[in-house]
Order: C-alpha cells, then sequence, then structure tokens
C-alpha cells in the first residue's frame, strides 16, 4: 500500500453570512418559491392595498392572517404567531425567528370591499439552515497530488473553488466539478479558496500551499520490506544462540555434579550381633526330692 502523507494546516476562515430573506408576492397571480433562512427573519410583501381589503393567507387548512386592512390584524392570529410576527403599514408580514414547522404550502387571497378577488398567490416555503464556515484540510500522496476537503454544514450546500482568485481548470486540478473535495495535481501551489453557499447564505475559507506535496520514491516499499526481513532474520538468529547456549551450560552443570559425588561418601564399619531369642527361657536348677 502506498504512504500517505497527512499535512495539518492553519485555515482562515470568513464569517457566515446570512441575508435577509424578502419574498414579493404581490407580483401577479401564480406560484411562487421562497426561501427562509433557519432561525433568521423572512419577510413577506403582500402589496400596498386601499382600506377595507380583505387579506387571507393560509398555511395548508390552517389561516395564518385574516383581517381587513385599517382592522386590528392580531386579533384572529394563532398562537404560536403571536410573539414572533408583526404586519408593517406598507403590506408587509415578517416572521422573526423562523422555524422548520414554517416551511409548506401557503395561499394568499385579496379581495376588495365588494368581495371581488384582486390576488390570488400560492406560495411554497423552504426553511434551509444557514451554510457554517467551511474547514479546509488537504493531504499528500504518494506522487505529488493534493488533496483538499472543504467540510462545512448547513442544507443545500453548493460548492465552488478558487485558486489566486481564478476557477479551477483541468490544468491544475482532476476534477473541476462543484464537489467538497477535489484533487489538485502535482507541484500546484498558490491562495485555495473554498467557497460554500445554499439558497439564504453563503460563506468561505481560504488556505495558503506554500509548498507542494512531496514525491515519495516507488522504491519505498521495498526498502521497508528489505530492512523489515533482515531484522527479523537478525533477532531468529540471536534468539537461538541464547537458546543453545543456554542449553549447553546447563548440561555441563549435570556433568560436573555427577563427577564430584564420589567426594562425600562417608564409609561406616556396621557389625550384624545375633539377637538372643527373648521366647527361650532359662530352666530353673533342678530341686532334690526327698522321700
Amino acid at each position: 500500500m502506498d504512504p500517505l502523507i497527512t499535512i495539518v494546516l492553519v485555515v482562515t476562515a470568513a464569517a457566515a453570512q446570512v441575508s435577509a430573506m424578502v419574498c414579493n408576492l404581490s407580483q401577479g397571480n401564480g406560484t411562487h418559491q421562497c426561501y427562509g433562512a433557519l432561525g433568521e427573519s423572512l419577510s413577506l410583501h403582500l402589496g400596498s392595498h386601499i382600506s377595507n381589503d380583505q387579506i387571507s393567507l393560509k398555511k395548508g387548512d390552517k389561516r395564518v392572517l385574516n383581517f381587513k386592512t385599517g382592522e386590528d390584524w392580531r386579533s384572529k392570529l394563532p398562537q404560536d404567531y403571536m410573539n414572533r410576527s408583526q404586519f408593517i403599514n406598507n403590506g408587509t408580514f415578517r416572521l422573526d425567528r423562523v422555524i422548520e414547522d414554517d416551511c409548506g404550502d401557503y395561499q394568499l387571497e385579496i379581495h376588495n370591499s365588494e368581495g371581488t378577488m384582486m390576488l390570488r398567490v400560492n406560495m411554497l416555503l423552504v426553511i434551509q439552515a444557514p451554510v457554517s464556515e467551511p474547514v479546509l484540510s488537504h493531504l499528500c500522496l504518494p506522487h505529488g497530488e493534493t488533496v483538499v476537503t472543504c467540510s462545512s454544514e448547513g442544507d443545500g450546500l453548493q460548492y465552488s473553488w478558487t485558486l489566486n482568485g481564478q476557477n479551477l481548470t483541468r490544468s491544475v486540478a482532476y476534477d473541476v466539478y462543484q464537489n467538497s473535495v477535489i484533487t489538485l495535481k502535482s507541484d500546484v501551489t498558490g491562495t485555495l479558496t473554498c467557497m460554500v453557499q445554499n439558497k439564504v447564505s453563503g460563506s468561505n475559507s481560504t488556505i495558503d500551499l506554500t509548498l507542494a506535496c512531496p514525491v515519495v520514491s516507488s522504491q519505498f516499499p521495498f526498502v521497508a520490506v528489505t530492512v523489515a526481513l533482515t531484522v527479523g532474520t537478525f533477532t531468529l538468529l540471536l534468539a537461538l544462540f541464547v537458546g543453545i547456549n543456554h542449553l549447553c551450560k546447563k548440561r555441563r552443570s549435570r556433568f560436573d555434579t555427577s563427577e564430584n559425588g564420589d567426594e562425600g561418601v562417608v564409609y561406616a564399619d556396621v557389625k550384624i550381633g545375633k539377637q538372643r531369642n527373648p521366647a527361650r527361657k532359662q530352666r530353673p536348677p533342678a530341686t532334690e526330692m526327698v522321700e
């Protein structure tokens, strides 16, 4: 397996930029697609209307706005919109702290004082998490190529790269697609920038590739294997020598002990006497008998 050389660089990152999102729903009938940044504000421009116009904004079957211009628009506002919404006199309905539940299909209807429909608009609202600050890291391959990775968080991320302020071309990179990972050719140096964006925000980070990746010799694996085999053979021979030496010393010690064993023998004169039979008793002297 070819060796990999990892190089860690200090990354200079720019702060993520979140744009204030505005959806203009007053541009005629039809269907609109709008985007909102999670946790940020979203303004829906409903248009400037004369008094007594009936404004109705629904999300599915739920009414969000239902009032006549000049009346208190908060009177019929749902509870979950109460503390994070505002209706401005220019006909703009603003949502603060947009949440994921705000996404979905909306329908706006405006009727005049006579009940005639003046405007009907369908809107698809998409909520995206803003882009986080990208983190760049790179890895050197054995033949001098550089693999650069751009990591970021958010929804619907799109990547683009520049080298010294110019878009990447196939003369300096193997892949110039909008991916989070690119491979630069050998001997490529300069200031590399990764730009990440989605529909609601964008951010970028830059690293300086001042030194090209070194080219590792193709003989490196062969040399490594040769050295490993040499060290292993030497270790085996050393272990064998120590074992044989220990065995010889052990046998020599036993031989010396057997030769010196006769000097410690003590001879003793042992006499075995005949033991009397205790069962045999001495017969008493005969007694004269007088008639």
